[in-house]
């Protein structure tokens, strides 16, 4: 159920693809060549805190009696993976912690710049065209984050339950996608692969229930998650795919009697064909931070 919204919003690329892989291929297939790898990156642009999730006042006087202040200090936890798909063993996953943000208060904005943006940088990623996707000798890569927004406080408790959940991107990636095949002219399929991998392996090692024990208000919240997918698709390909995934949407996901990792609110889906913007605005923990994104060449 989870991938179910994902799917159906894809139905129209499956079709699109069939038609122009089958226009396009000739009757003896040569061994079409890959476009040069390229480096690309995903990144946070900027910030509008629309509800301070710090914020607690005297409900007389209005005076602030919050202990960690009454404005927020957010910075962007991002959890990257990488797969190659059909290459056993070429997944990875790793923690990009941003810089934290100077204290905004309510309607505050910030263009984010250097650390603040949790730059994520995916290097050597392998795109396919329309006919080098045809070889099956060539393999895509799949590139991606899971965003967490995050309001600093006294104690960082996040590090260890985001690097958890990236060893356990890690192993379902490789256990899925690096040992299966690419969905033949079928990418409907490959987005629920995708999520299927990522979402339906969630578990609870240590790392994770002890990102959830409370701390009296002093831990690092989170406000929420977002998911954001790269395909790694060029040229007509890419084209193709950006048409079809500009109306889909990813499923919300809520992840159960946990507060680490977060609830998906959203995200989206991006190709190597060029840049991307995005927004979501993260809802939890009392706050609502808003954030615009970019995916594009690193």
């Amino acid at each position: 159920m989870k991938t179910r919204t994902a799917r159906l919003a894809l139905v129209g690329l499956v079709a699109a693809f069939a038609t122009v892989a089958a226009a396009c291929a000739p009757d003896a297939p040569p061994p079409w060549e890959p476009p040069a790898p390229v480096n690309w990156s995903f990144k946070g642009t900027n910030i509008t805190v629309n509800q301070s999730q710090d914020e607690v006042r005297d409900p007389i006087f209005g005076t602030c009696i919050s202990l960690t202040g009454c404005t927020d200090e957010p910075y962007l936890l991002q959890v990257a993976f990488k797969v190659r798909i059909g290459q056993p063993g070429s997944a990875d996953a790793w923690v990009v912690t941003g810089s934290t943000m100077p204290s905004l208060a309510p309607g505050d904005s910030l263009a984010l710049s250097g650390g603040q943006q949790a730059k994520v940088d995916f290097t050597g990623v392998q795109p396919l065209d329309i006919l080098s996707a045809l070889n099956p000798a060539n393999k895509m890569d799949v590139v991606g984050v899971y965003t967490w927004a995050v309001d600093e406080d006294a104690i960082n408790s996040l590090t260890g339950g985001a690097g958890s959940v990236a060893t356990i991107f890690k192993n379902a990636l490789n256990a899925t996608l690096a040992a299966g095949t690419l969905p033949n002219q079928d990418a409907n399929a490959l987005v629920g692969m995708i999520f299927d991998a990522l979402f339906d392996n969630i578990g609870t090692p240590f790392n994770l229930i002890l990102s959830n024990i409370p701390c009296l208000g002093l831990c690092d919240d989170v406000l929420g998650g977002a998911v954001y997918v790269g395909i790694g698709a060029t040229g007509a390909l890419a084209g193709i795919m950006d048409a079809a995934l500009a109306s889909a949407t990813v499923p919300a996901i809520d992840i159960p009697l946990v507060d680490v990792p977060p609830n998906i609110q959203g995200g989206g889906f991006f190709t190597m064909g060029g840049t991307k913007n995005f927004t979501q605005a993260f809802t939890g923990a009392g706050g609502q931070h808003t954030y615009g994104f970019q995916s594009g060449p690193a």
